[in-house]
């Protein structure tokens, strides 16, 4: 039981005892900073198409909101969209039907 004790002690400190450190040369530092600077530029590159086309998406975007404002001006109801119109036939239509019943019936 001793010995277990002593293992469960002794397990973080072999386990996560420091790794050796890696020593980069200057030429190595220099190397691995440019292939950075070089990705870091393409990147910038991209955002910056990706900036353009968002603005010429939202512009597209506007200009087809101003063209479905303009189409709405000359849209207008036809006649046979009046709700007037389709209420009172329902009426006609009601009252015609039951008087038609009643003289059958009579």
């Amino acid at each position: 039981m001793k010995h277990i004790f002593i293992i469960i002690l002794l397990w973080p400190l072999i386990n996560f005892s420091q790794m050796p450190d890696t020593c980069f040369t200057e030429n190595e530092i220099i190397s691995q900073q440019e292939t950075l600077i070089s990705e870091l530029e393409n990147i910038i590159i991209l955002d910056s198409v990706e900036i353009m086309y968002i603005n010429h998406k939202s512009k597209l975007l506007n200009d087809n909101i101003e063209l479905y404002i303009e189409r709405e001006k000359y849209l207008k109801p036809k006649w046979y969209d009046n709700k007037f119109i389709w209420f009172s036939s329902g009426i006609l239509t009601t009252l015609l039907t039951g008087k038609m019943i009643v003289e059958v019936v009579q």
